[in-house]
């Protein structure tokens, strides 16, 4: 009896041994600006992992986020890689000042480290010029003001 017992849990253990979730290559967050956080975040919550949609998706785990003036968890998801990429996992650290910072999770590029889906900056859309207009009333600066940059 001893010996199936030990044979038993030895089997068990042994089929613990790896992660039947496919998981994201994981890389750093590189060159990116913490957000100052107050406290860190709550511990995370265990979630059902439900079956995966497809071949090409990884599991990325459910993750707090600071949104504002407070963590706020985001649920765990399948997500298929973008090419050439590797997901940078949320991180809070304490920065050299002292400062909590939180580094957000998500896809970087391979090589560069950039983030992935990350709006490009906005540009300035093209406008036509405006016809010329007398100066208004309320423009001119009071006695004794001074006027904006904008009027010099």
């Amino acid at each position: 009896m001893g010996r199936g017992l030990i044979l038993g849990a030895l089997l068990w253990l042994a089929g613990c041994g790896g992660s039947p979730i496919p998981l994201p290559e994981i890389g750093p967050h590189v060159r990116e600006a913490p957000v100052l956080v107050p406290y860190p975040p709550p511990a995370a919550r265990v979630e059902i992992v439900p079956a995966r949609p497809g071949k090409q998706e990884v599991w990325i785990d459910g993750e707090w986020t600071w949104e504002r003036r407070r963590w706020v968890w985001r649920r765990g998801r399948w997500e298929v890689p973008p090419p050439n990429s590797y997901w940078a996992p949320p991180v809070t650290m304490r920065q050299s000042d002292g400062s909590l910072g939180f580094f957000g999770g998500g896809w970087r590029t391979k090589g560069s480290g950039l983030p992935i889906g990350e709006p490009a900056p906005a540009q300035p859309a093209p406008t036509a010029p405006a016809a010329p207009t007398a100066p208004a009333a309320s423009a001119a600066p009071a006695a004794g003001g001074s006027t904006s940059s904008a009027q010099q």
